[in-house]
């Protein structure tokens, strides 16, 4: 397991250092030194600001808002999911992002994982499947996923018609209590991120740390989906995205709202400094290098903030505010972009985490769809 991948839990009351964030610097406050509010704005504030560079432990709140964004929970029997206020305005999309409350799956993987390549049952993840769609009253609409490969590839869903939808796919669909679910467990499709505009289709990918990007242009009727964990990221994933969204589609970057799933926050989310090296264009990846008109980007969104801890200096990414950074520099604008205030690795008991549970997590499924013109 890779470095960065190691859970690095931070002592509370560890105090943040300056750092060169590309052609900005962090002014956050060393050991000692008192913490000035200004240093730290509240994540809520994040429409009063083009770009930030703090850093904060995002925690759940007792009633159903998330602190750092208008995310909203939601429950059908005993599953859980959250919504954005962006999104509520719009009746012909559904959305959500789940937690790991009311599935099948059993410890290590107990809850709603929708993941069988991890070593869950099969039957479990196939009806936690259905429930999520269930949840969403959209059990009978086909999913497209991706075979997530950590890289900026944008799949683009054109036609009523996907990779993994042919009857010649012995894993198209499965019979689970006299439901067919098409929601297969092996794509075929290599990308991480897809976007469509056709109805009655639900785009879905899994994640347990990793920011689960959902993307809405209602002027184009255009919806998409991201996976952003911190390669995706450094290689523009979020511009990728919303680029092909206009390029396919016509969509405008100013029309979309864009909203960042629960995922990883920097209170939690310690990497090496490759990883940083990696974002600042001071070192490239050996397969599938960014694109070099997403490396300035990349370098100019990144936010790293240093956590002085007893024994080291613990250099933790950012990566909500490097996506926001990154989205906002595609041209989306800033109020139309939601943060999720709410760290997987902090709330283990609501989240799956791969960090928090040292690797052992399942995964929860972020689903977002266009409406069949008639529900």
């Amino acid at each position: 397991m890779r470095q960065e991948d190691l859970p690095h839990p931070a002592p509370p009351g560890a105090m943040l250092a300056p750092i060169r964030l590309g052609n900005a610097t962090a002014s956050l406050p060393l050991r000692g030194q008192p913490r000035r509010k200004e240093t730290h704005p509240h994540p809520t504030s994040h429409h009063s600001r083009p770009y930030v560079t703090g850093a904060w432990c995002a925690t759940i709140l007792p009633d159903n808002t998330f602190r750092g964004a208008n995310l909203i929970e939601q429950q059908q029997g005993e599953v859980r999911y959250m919504q954005f206020s962006h999104y509520l305005q719009f009746p012909e999309i559904t959305h959500g992002s789940f937690t790991r409350l009311g599935g099948y799956s059993k410890t290590p993987y107990w809850g709603l994982n929708v993941s069988y390549s991890i070593g869950d049952d099969f039957e479990n993840v196939l009806r936690n499947r259905l429930r999520a769609l269930q949840a969403l009253h959209i059990e009978t609409y086909p999913c497209a996923t991706l075979w997530l490969i950590h890289g900026a590839e944008v799949a683009t869903l054109s036609a009523d018609a996907w990779d993994d939808w042919g009857t010649d796919w012995a894993h198209r669909s499965y019979q689970v209590d006299r439901h067919e679910l098409i929601w297969t467990t092996k794509p075929r499709r290599k990308a991480d991120a897809i976007i469509t505009r056709q109805r009655g289709v639900a785009l879905t990918m899994s994640s347990a740390d990793c920011v689960p990007l959902m993307f809405y242009d209602p002027v184009e009727g255009v919806i998409g989906m991201a996976h952003a964990g911190w390669r995706g990221t450094a290689r523009g994933i979020a511009a990728a995205t919303i680029d092909a969204m206009r390029e396919q589609f016509g969509s405008q970057p100013r029309n979309i709202y864009a909203c960042l799933g629960p995922s990883i926050g920097s209170c939690c989310y310690e990497v090496t400094e490759e990883v940083q090296r990696l974002f600042l264009g001071k070192k490239e990846f050996d397969t599938l290098p960014t694109d070099v008109k997403y490396r300035n980007l990349v370098r100019e969104s990144a936010v790293f903030v240093v956590r002085q801890l007893s024994d080291h200096n613990s250099l933790r990414l950012d990566l909500w505010e490097t996506n926001r950074n990154q989205l906002l520099m595609a041209g989306v604008l800033q109020e139309h972009i939601e943060l999720p205030g709410a760290c997987t690795s902090c709330e283990k008991t609501r989240f799956f985490s791969h960090r928090g549970e040292h690797g052992k997590a399942g995964r929860f499924p972020s689903i977002l769809a266009l409406r069949n013109e008639t529900g």
